[in-house]
């Protein structure tokens, strides 16, 4: 209710909207790039995990699992190669699991 309150009346107050307005402009566009590329340019190599896994009974083959963890920023490209080359068939990928972070 406060808020609804507040918001009501900074909204009729026009010259504080106007205030607030060239405020973006002089400040908060130039600010916010600075600190965007501050943080937007970094980068963190993925933790590469590779492991083989057997299913339980072991009647099928062993399937090569690759984890990528700890990096930013969020997309990243992942392939499987073979003497050099980019393996397309007999690859599955799954989408990136949430890890709270």
């Amino acid at each position: 209710e406060q808020g609804v309150k507040h918001a009501e009346g900074f909204n009729k107050n026009q010259a504080y909207m106007q205030q607030v307005k060239a405020a973006v402009d002089t400040f908060c566009r130039p600010n916010a790039q600075i600190l965007d590329s501050a943080v937007r340019d970094k980068s963190v190599q993925p933790k590469i995990t590779p492991r083989s896994a057997r299913q339980a009974g072991g009647s099928r083959p062993a399937v090569l699992v690759c984890s990528a963890y700890d990096f930013y920023p969020k997309k990243i490209k992942v392939s499987w190669l073979r003497d050099g080359k980019v393996m397309t068939s007999d690859v599955t990928s799954t989408m990136e699991m949430a890890d709270g972070d």
